[in-house]
């Protein structure tokens, strides 16, 4: 009999974790690990003592450092719900504009349009759309054709290439366990520095801006006095250039993804 392959979330067991991001509707985000199943995972709120249930398609990674707590990434937005956890969607309200009316005396003055008489010649130009239509899906359907199996090149391919360069490559270098300092000696000293969390957030993200070289420097801690590195962004594509290694094999990329605006 081959041996039980160990839980990913196997370091959760028996301390508390903070999710990222933070659940929806629930204002303390400190966490216990329960319980888990192939499909969910049994979360336990330390302050309310609330019990739910996150499917494992929303689970990411857990952080290799617990200073001052365990993170728990997420991979998409939840909120808390009627008992439930949902993903999070901002509902979008459509505000309709405002209907032009014509004076009484112009709607009174206006004559009945005449009743359109039917057009002899709609049906040739009906069948000759269609014939159109079919000829230029299969013109379409050979270019495709001789695309992909590599007839020539596609010459649209370079203009919808997101451009992913920098000057040079210093990011690669940095580590999980590496502090401010640490990024400043083996990277430089940043142009701009920036903090997208509030000072009184549970966990506190920074970005070190380095625009002549073309990517931001992310660092992400439990206070402002103790961050450390989580990756590196394109500038100004937000295109992931590099994450850092989580202990369990995984990584920050989860964390990347769901950074603030900046």
């Amino acid at each position: 009999m081959e041996p039980e392959q160990s839980s990913p979330l196997e370091r959760l067991a028996g301390r508390r974790f903070a999710f990222y991001p933070a659940i929806r509707n629930v204002e303390h985000n400190e966490w216990t690990l329960e319980s888990e199943t192939w499909s969910e995972i049994l979360a336990k709120n330390a302050e309310s003592g609330r019990e739910i249930w996150i499917p494992r398609a929303h689970v990411g990674e857990v952080s290799s450092s617990d200073s001052p707590v365990l993170i728990l990434g997420l991979k998409r937005e939840l909120e808390y719900k009627a008992g439930d956890v949902r993903p999070y969607r901002q509902s979008v309200v459509s505000i309709p504009g405002p209907r032009a009316t014509k004076p009484p005396d112009e709607i009174a003055e206006q004559e009945p349009e005449a009743p359109r008489r039917s057009d002899s010649t709609t049906d040739s130009k009906t069948f000759s759309l269609i014939g159109r239509a079919i000829a230029l899906g299969v013109l379409a359907l050979l270019a495709f054709a001789v695309l992909v199996s590599g007839g020539f090149s596609n010459p649209f391919a370079g203009l919808f290439r997101a451009d992913s360069s920098t000057s040079d490559q210093r990011y690669l270098s940095l580590t999980a366990q590496d502090g401010y300092y640490d990024v400043t000696a083996k990277v430089g000293d940043p142009e701009n520095e920036t903090w997208l969390s509030q000072e009184n957030a549970d966990l506190h993200f920074q970005a070190l801006d380095y625009p002549a070289r073309g990517y931001v420097v992310v660092m992400m801690g439990g206070s402002r006095s103790d961050v450390r590195y989580i990756g590196a962004l394109h500038q100004p594509s937000r295109k992931i250039l590099d994450s850092a290694r989580l202990g369990g094999g995984g990584d920050t990329s989860s964390l990347l993804k769901n950074l603030p605006n900046f």
